[in-house]
């Protein structure tokens, strides 16, 4: 069976969760992994299950052939509205005690100050993430491409993304796909692509 492009779906969990950990281990463990009973491949997975906000798989994209996922990705745009957001902090509070809650909300405001939400023109991509076995197989192309025809369909006019200075290899990734250096804020880049 070929590769496909679908949609997350709950069972996807044992998989994604690694891959989306990957794409950005050191920022998501800061937010999310300082507790050694609930980690951030836990709350991951919790929030992948739930489906909604940031995190679930109704806003994630694999690829995926025959039963074995193959890489990750998600999007977001202006539009996303106050559901997203509740259901990105119904699966914080979901899952962490409310002291705990509130520690990960506050780390999460200090990496989100240095970050820029998409514009209304924009759809910014992320969790962008290929399985170990899979690189080199054009996955990460095949989903950037995703990405690309949901920005169409969407009629926004640019691409975006931001990459931590220090992932050389995705930085790599996003040069050879035609993604410009737009900024550089605190630790990360922010890359665009006309649509």
């Amino acid at each position: 069976m070929e590769m496909k492009i679908r949609q997350g779906i709950a069972s996807d969990a044992a998989q994604t969760t690694p891959l989306i950990l990957n794409a950005a281990q050191s920022l998501l463990t800061s937010i999310f992994g300082h507790n050694k009973n609930k980690t951030a491949d836990g709350y991951l997975a919790h929030a992948w299950e739930l489906g909604g906000g940031q995190y679930g798989f109704k806003n994630h994209w694999v690829a995926s052939k025959d039963s074995e996922v193959l890489g990750v990705v998600t999007s977001w745009h202006s539009k996303l509205g106050a559901a997203f957001d509740r259901a990105t902090l119904d699966s914080i509070t979901s899952y962490f005690t409310l002291d705990e809650a509130m520690t990960v909300l506050m780390r999460n405001q200090t990496v989100a100050v240095n970050l820029t939400p998409p514009t209304t023109s924009e759809l910014m991509i992320g969790h962008l993430s290929v399985a170990e076995s899979a690189k080199r197989s054009k996955v990460g192309s095949r989903l950037v491409d995703t990405m690309h025809e949901r920005a169409e369909k969407l009629k926004k006019r640019k691409l975006v993304l931001d990459v931590e200075v220090s992932n050389i290899p995705a930085i790599r990734f996003y040069q050879h796909h035609n993604f410009q250096e737009e900024s550089i804020n605190k630790g990360f880049i922010r890359f665009a692509k006309p649509v």
